[in-house]
C-alpha cells in the first residue's frame, strides 16, 4: 500500500504550516488532557508517558493525566484517540507496535497510522539485542546464520507475542538471511526470559534493558543488535545492518501522536514543549539508565519515519502471513 503525499498532507489537516513560526490556537488548552498509554500500567508507553504530565501541566496551565487503555497489542486505545475529537485534548504516547506493526496484522487494518494520526515528537528510541542460548554454538552473527541454515527449523525463536516488535523483526531477519526457526510466543518479557533460562527459546530479540540480565547471569549470549545504532551498553557488538542484513535497521520507539486533523500550532507547540522536558537532565538521566537513547528529530523526520516504518511493517507481516492470534 502505497501512502502518497496528498493523502497523509490531506489526512494531517495542513501540516505544511508547521515551517512558519505558530502559536497554539486561542484557549488551548482549554480543559484537562487526557495522554492514553494503550497498554497496561508499568508498562514502556505508561511509565514514560508519565514523565511528560507534571511539566507538561506546569507549562501549559492545564492538567495532564494518563489513561491507561490496554488491549490487542495496542490497537485498542490507539483506536480511541483517532475517534477522539481532533482538538488537542486527547494525545496518545504509544511504541511503535500498535503505530505500524500491529494493525496490519488484521485484514484490514483498523487504520492507518499516516493517514489516521499526526506524529508530534519521538520522545526514545533505542536498538534491541540478539540473545541466543547455551545450546546455540554460534559466536558471531555470521557463524548464528550458518548454524541456523544448516538446521532449518530446528531451533526455537522466542518473542514477546505473536505481531509484537520483537516478533516481527526476527520474522524479518529470517526472510533476509535465508533461515527458519519455529516460532514460541511469550505474553511478555518476563516470561520470555524464562523461556530462555530454561531452554525453551533458543533465539530471541529483547531490549537492552531485559536482556543483559539474562547475559550477566550466564544464561545467554549478545551475538548482534537491531536497530539504527549501537547501545553504549554493548559498544562492540555490531548491528544486524551492519553484518548479514542491512534492511533489519529498524530502533524500538516511543512518541507522542494526535488525532489527524489537530490544529498545527497544536503540535508545534507540543513539539517544542516535550522536546525541552525530554532534554532536562533528570529525564536524560532515566533514558540512560533504560538503555534508551533520546535522538532529537524534527516532527517533519518523526512523521517521515512513522511513513516508512508503516510500508515496511506491513511488507513483512503480509509477506510472512503473521496475522493476529
Amino acid at each position: 500500500m502505497r501512502i502518497t503525499r496528498r493523502r497523509l498532507m490531506a489526512g494531517a489537516a495542513g501540516m505544511s504550516g508547521l515551517a512558519a513560526p505558530a502559536l497554539a490556537q486561542p484557549g488551548w488548552p482549554s480543559r484537562p488532557v487526557t495522554i492514553v498509554a494503550p497498554s497496561a500500567p508499568g508498562a514502556s508507553p505508561d511509565v514514560f508517558s508519565r514523565i511528560l504530565t507534571e511539566p507538561l501541566q506546569r507549562r501549559l496551565g492545564r492538567p495532564f493525566a494518563v489513561e491507561n487503555r490496554p488491549g490487542a497489542g495496542g490497537v485498542v486505545g490507539t483506536a480511541a484517540v483517532i475517534r477522539a475529537p481532533a482538538d488537542g485534548h486527547t494525545l496518545l504516547f504509544a511504541s511503535s507496535s500498535p503505530i505500524v506493526v500491529a494493525p496490519h496484522l488484521r485484514r484490514p487494518p483498523p487504520y492507518v497510522s499516516p493517514r489516521d494520526l499526526v506524529p508530534i515528537v519521538q520522545t526514545l528510541a533505542g536498538p534491541s539485542i540478539i540473545v541466543v542460548s547455551r545450546e546455540i554454538r554460534a559466536n558471531t552473527i555470521e557463524e548464528l546464520v550458518a548454524e541456523l541454515r544448516a538446521s532449518p527449523g530446528r531451533f526455537n525463536l522466542g518473542s514477546h507475542g505473536v505481531g509484537s516488535f520483537s516478533h516481527v523483526s526476527m520474522e524479518m531477519f529470517m526472510a533476509e538471511t535465508g533461515t527458519e526457526m519455529v516460532h514460541v510466543p511469550f505474553n511478555g518479557g518476563a516470561l520470555l526470559a524464562q523461556g530462555v533460562m530454561q531452554g525453551q527459546v533458543h533465539v530471541a530479540l529483547f531490549d537492552v534493558l531485559n536482556g543483559a540480565p539474562l547475559v550477566r547471569n550466564g544464561y545467554g549470549r549478545v551475538l548482534a543488535q537491531v536497530g539504527e545504532q549501537r547501545s553504549p551498553i554493548f559498544p562492540d557488538v555490531p548491528l544486524v545492518s551492519e553484518t548479514v542484513a542491512p534492511a533489519v535497521n529498524s530502533d524500538f520507539w516511543l512518541g507522542l501522536f494526535a488525532p489527524a486533523g489537530t490544529d498545527p500550532a497544536i503540535i508545534e507547540r507540543l513539539h517544542r514543549e516535550v522536546s525541552e522536558i525530554m532534554a532536562e537532565p533528570a529525564n536524560q538521566r532515566r533514558v540512560a539508565d533504560a538503555s534508551m537513547l533520546a535522538p532529537a528529530l524534527t516532527q517533519a523526520q518523526f512523521q517521515a519515519k512513522v511513513e516508512r516504518e508503516w510500508e515496511v511493517w506491513g511488507r513483512v507481516i503480509r509477506e510472512r502471513n503473521i496475522v493476529a492470534a
